[in-house]
C-alpha cells in the first residue's frame, strides 16, 4: 500500500513529465515560427515587397487575430474583478381577467310587458342580437320567471 508522501511523488513526477513536454511542445513551436518568418520575409524581399505591403495584403486576417487576442485579455480581466451581486427585478402583477359569466340565452319570440315601458314589444328573431333591456332584466328576475311575465 502506497504512502501518502509516496503518491504525492508520484503526483508531482507525472505533473514534471506533462510540464516538460509541454516546454519541449513550446520551444518546437518557437523555433518554427523563426523559420517560417524568416522564409516569409526571404521571400518577400526577393519579390521586392516589404512586410507592410504584405501586412496590409492580409489586414482583415490580422485584425481578426487582434480581436481575438484583446477579447481573451478582457476576458481574463473580468474574471480577477471583483463579481457585483445584480438584484432581481420584481416582475410586475398581472391583472386576473374575471372569468365571463354564462349568458343568458333568451329564445326567439315576442316580449311585451317590460317594467321600463310595458306597452312597448320587443321581437327577438332566431339570429341576431338580443336586446340588453331584455337580457337585463332577464338576468335580473331569472330566466323562467321573465318567459313567464313577458310573453
Amino acid at each position: 500500500m502506497a504512502t501518502k508522501t509516496e503518491k504525492e511523488i508520484e503526483a508531482l513526477s507525472t505533473r514534471l513529465e506533462k510540464l516538460k513536454a509541454q516546454q519541449a511542445k513550446e520551444e518546437q513551436q518557437k523555433q518554427a515560427l523563426e523559420t517560417t518568418q524568416q522564409s516569409i520575409l526571404d521571400i518577400l524581399q526577393q519579390a521586392g515587397l516589404s512586410l507592410d505591403d504584405f501586412i496590409i495584403h492580409n489586414i482583415k486576417v490580422a485584425r481578426r487575430v487582434v480581436a481575438r487576442l484583446d477579447k481573451a485579455q478582457k476576458k481574463g480581466e473580468e474574471s480577477k474583478q471583483v463579481v457585483t451581486v445584480k438584484k432581481k427585478t420584481v416582475k410586475k402583477r398581472r391583472r386576473v381577467r374575471a372569468k365571463a359569466k354564462p349568458g343568458i340565452k333568451i329564445p326567439a319570440g315576442r316580449y311585451g310587458n317590460l317594467p321600463d315601458n310595458p306597452d312597448q314589444i320587443i321581437v327577438v328573431k332566431e339570429k341576431g342580437p338580443r336586446p340588453k333591456v331584455l337580457k337585463a332584466y332577464a338576468e335580473e328576475i331569472g330566466l323562467d320567471n321573465f318567459l313567464e311575465k313577458c310573453r
